[in-house]
């Protein structure tokens, strides 16, 4: 009878020791790992950007959907000054984004 025991002794393998995963990424499309690799290359504030983003699509669809789910019909007024406040927010980074390429990187207007 072979013994797990017995298996591990012959290999390189130590209990406990946590090892990665050499064949995590093996059926991913090469354009997301490229596109992963190239968020790691970029500055941590567009990965943190992008996490920040991610979370507020997701807040999006909690809010939107508990407030037809629960057919709501008036919100509480903190409720209704925070959510104007985020698609301000939102609104102006996406109003940014816009318009960068109307710009070089002077600031000048390039047309």
């Amino acid at each position: 009878m072979i013994k797990l025991k017995d298996i591990l002794s012959e290999s390189k393998v130590e209990l406990g020791k946590v090892y990665s995963n050499p064949y995590a990424t093996a059926f991913k499309p090469q354009e997301t790992i490229k596109e992963e690799e190239q968020l790691k290359e970029d500055d941590h504030e567009v990965g943190m950007g992008l996490s920040s983003l991610k979370s507020s699509v997701r807040s999006a669809k909690i809010i939107y959907t508990n407030i037809k789910k629960r057919n709501i019909e008036d919100l509480d007024g903190w409720v209704q000054e925070k959510m104007t406040l985020a698609a301000d927010y939102l609104k102006n980074v996406a109003d940014y984004m816009e318009d960068l390429d109307e710009y070089d990187k002077d600031g000048t207007n390039t047309n």
